[in-house]
């Protein structure tokens, strides 16, 4: 309660003055122009938030509603264009200084069709899907929703004791450190930010060996289909790479990253067949070594959700805010325009920092920026 009080008194006094946008900018993204266009992010939007939070990782989620609510502030204050345009606008061939903003969803959840889609078709604003393209028009779910619920079944069963976890996948031949996390949410965290994806895999095998999760639990977290994102596509969306299975990047072989972003490039203009130019980092990791793979793999634009930029590619890292239900909410719970505004212009971003790891060290492991 004391720390949402100060947040909403801080955002209030940042708004009313003008200081979000001033610390915003002088705080904000660096690398390449510190004028970096608005560039905000989504994942899954529902209809019912309490009733979809009951199953899903809280804050990826968003309601229709709340969605409208963020775009028709947005759309007071700045012009919504696409990411193609915003590329324009980045490379310094539109002419233009009016303030814009680009509209991204990451993974390509079904519900995007079902809520976001029309409401955008409705109010005129372009935007971005980015698809993780082997779950595309399968009943495949990504790894972190799975591995979430089954962390939350085991969690709401009995709260595990202090290294219990790691010793119990130790059994299964994973070896990690420590998990100090006390909710399902900090273990799913801590294990994708720390294990390659094959790893993961093992992990969701060996929660699965103590609760199952039933198909239609599953459904909510199904992916687009090919025909829907065509459709998405002809309505003026723009269609970009999540890699193919959504793997954490700085946990990977350079291989297997190479993979990963030239295999759902292709995979997408193929099916599509359109250019894909757009790309974005899964949980918004990378590091040089990933950014280079992209920028091989002929991607013209990357979008991360930090505010560290790559000087040599500051195309293939341009920062993102992620907004979800709670984001701009205040101390009461209400929703809040002053810390919506200090979002946008991320003005909290001198006190929240970065917290990933961007530099590879010459050993081949990652380095502390």
């Amino acid at each position: 309660m004391i720390r949402g009080w100060i947040k909403t008194g801080t955002a209030e006094a940042l708004s009313r003055t003008g200081m979000d946008r001033i610390v915003g900018s002088v705080f904000g993204p660096a690398g390449g122009s510190r004028r970096v266009p608005v560039v905000i992010g989504y994942h899954r939007v529902v209809e019912d938030f309490a009733d979809s939070a009951a199953t899903s990782i809280p804050s990826m989620l968003v309601s229709r509603q709340m969605l409208e609510r963020h775009l028709d502030w947005i759309g007071r204050r700045f012009r919504f264009v696409s990411l193609d345009e915003l590329g324009t606008r980045l490379d310094g061939n539109d002419g233009a200084s009016d303030p814009i903003a680009a509209i991204t969803f990451d993974d390509g959840y079904r519900d995007f069709y079902d809520h976001a889609f029309p409401l955008l078709r409705q109010k005129g604003i372009p935007a971005a899907v980015f698809v993780v393209s082997d779950l595309v028009s399968t009943t495949g779910v990504q790894i972190h929703d799975k591995l979430y619920l089954l962390l939350a079944r085991r969690f709401a069963a009995r709260p595990w004791e202090p290294g219990e976890l790691a010793g119990s996948l130790r059994r299964f031949g994973i070896v990690i450190g420590d998990i100090v996390a006390a909710t399902p949410f900090q273990a799913t965290r801590e294990l994708l930010e720390a294990l390659p994806q094959e790893s993961l895999r093992r992990v969701v095998d060996a929660l699965e060996t103590e609760t199952s999760i039933s198909e239609d639990t599953l459904k909510p977290f199904y992916s687009l289909t090919w025909e829907m994102l065509d459709r998405v596509r002809r309505a003026g969306m723009t269609i970009g790479s999540h890699t193919k299975t959504h793997v954490m990047m700085t946990n990977e072989s350079g291989q297997r990253v190479a993979d990963e972003v030239t295999g759902s490039r292709e995979e997408i203009e193929k099916r599509l067949g359109t250019g894909v130019r757009h790309f974005a980092y899964p949980s918004g990791q990378f590091n040089t070594a990933s950014v280079s793979a992209v920028a091989n793999a002929g991607y013209r634009f990357g979008y991360t959700v930090c505010s560290h930029r790559d000087n040599g590619h500051p195309h293939l890292t341009i920062p993102r805010t992620l907004l979800w239900e709670k984001s701009c909410l205040d101390f009461r719970g209400a929703f809040s325009a002053p810390i919506l505004s200090c979002q946008v212009h991320r003005a909290f971003d001198v006190v929240s920092g970065c917290r990933q790891r961007h530099r590879v060290s010459r050993e081949g492991g990652n380095a502390q920026r």
